[in-house]
C-alpha cells in the first residue's frame, strides 16, 4: 500500500521545476537540502515510481514526474480555492430582502449598490414579490427586511418611499372604439387594483377586466402587448410604455406608500446595517417623493 501524497511534497516538486533544483527550491522554501531530498523521496514512494533521474550533476524528472507536476499544480489551485472558499463563507453575512418589482426598480439598485461597496463579504438574497406575500414571508422568518405596501406587520414599518400611480399603456396602443375601458389588473388583494377601479368608479366610467394576473410581471407583459391599460407606478415598466394624463378623460391616481419593515425572528449587525442604509438612502435623495 502506498503512502498517500502530501501538499506539502507537491508543494516542492514545484519549487523544484520553478527555481531549477534541489538547492535553489530548499533557500526558497527556508529548508535544508537534505530535508528537500527526504522529501522527493518520499513522494516517489507514493507513486511507486522514481520522479527524478540523475543526468550528470543535474535531476531531472521523468515522465512519472511531468505527469505528477501537472497535477500537482491542479491539486495546489483547489486546494488554494478550498481554503479562499472556507474563509468567504465563514465571513459572510446574509441578509435577506424583499419588495414588489415596482418599489425595487426605483430605489434597491442604489441602496444594493451602496451595500456591497460598504459590505463586500456579505451576501444579498433578494426576492421580488407582492406585498402579502412579502409580509408573510417576513413574519414567517424567510425575510430579514420587507418594503411593502401595508404599514402594518408585526411591528409598524418605517415609510420610505411615495410612489406616483398612472394610467399606463404601450407607447402605440390606442384606445378600441368601445366605450369601456380594457383593463389588466393584478387579483386581490392589490393596492393598484382597488385604486385604479376606485377612481374610475367614482368617476362614472365604464371598465371591464381584459386580463388578470396575479404577477405584476404579467402585468407588464399584457400592457406591453397592447391588450388594455392599468393603474400601476411607472417604475414596474420599461421604457416603451406612455403615460395616458386627463387628456384621454381618465381620472388622476393618488400615490402609494411604501414602508421598510424589519424581521422580528432574525437580528444582527449587516441587516440593521441594509435597514439604516435604506432609509438614509431615499432621506439623502431627498426623502419619500412621488415617483
Amino acid at each position: 500500500m502506498h503512502p498517500d501524497l502530501q501538499i506539502a511534497h507537491l508543494k516542492t516538486l514545484i519549487a523544484i521545476d520553478e527555481h531549477g533544483s534541489f538547492t535553489a527550491a530548499a533557500d526558497v522554501l527556508g529548508r535544508s537540502q537534505s530535508a528537500i531530498t527526504q522529501q522527493m523521496r518520499s513522494l516517489e514512494d507514493a507513486v511507486g515510481r522514481p520522479v527524478f533521474i540523475t543526468a550528470g550533476r543535474q535531476r531531472k524528472l521523468t515522465e512519472a514526474g511531468h505527469a505528477l507536476l501537472r497535477h500537482a499544480r491542479e491539486i495546489i489551485s483547489m486546494c488554494n480555492h478550498a481554503i479562499l472558499s472556507a474563509e468567504r463563507s465563514h465571513a459572510s453575512e446574509i441578509v435577506r430582502i424583499g419588495a414588489p418589482l415596482e418599489i425595487a426598480n426605483a430605489i434597491l439598485p442604489g441602496i444594493l449598490r451602496e451595500f456591497a461597496r460598504l459590505h463586500p463579504t456579505n451576501r444579498v438574497i433578494l426576492q421580488i414579490d407582492r406585498s402579502r406575500a412579502l409580509m408573510e414571508a417576513l413574519e414567517d422568518g424567510g425575510l430579514d427586511l420587507a418594503i411593502s405596501t401595508w404599514r402594518l406587520g408585526n411591528r409598524e414599518g418605517k415609510l420610505i418611499k411615495l410612489l406616483r400611480a398612472h394610467w399606463v399603456a404601450a407607447q402605440d396602443w390606442e384606445r378600441p372604439d368601445e366605450a369601456a375601458w380594457p383593463l389588466i389588473l393584478t387579483d386581490e388583494p392589490s393596492m393598484f387594483r382597488r385604486i385604479g377601479l376606485n377612481a374610475l368608479d367614482m368617476a362614472g366610467l365604464p371598465y371591464y377586466e381584459r386580463l388578470t394576473t396575479a404577477s405584476p410581471t404579467g402585468v407588464r407583459f399584457a400592457v406591453e402587448a397592447g391588450l388594455g391599460i392599468t393603474p400601476r407606478a411607472l417604475s414596474a415598466f420599461r421604457s416603451d410604455v406612455k403615460i395616458l394624463g386627463p387628456e384621454f378623460g381618465l381620472p388622476s391616481l393618488p400615490r402609494v406608500s411604501y414602508y421598510l419593515h424589519r424581521s422580528t425572528v432574525r437580528y444582527g449587525d449587516h441587516i440593521e446595517a441594509l435597514y439604516e442604509m435604506a432609509l438614509s438612502h431615499e432621506k439623502r435623495n431627498h426623502g419619500p417623493a412621488p415617483g
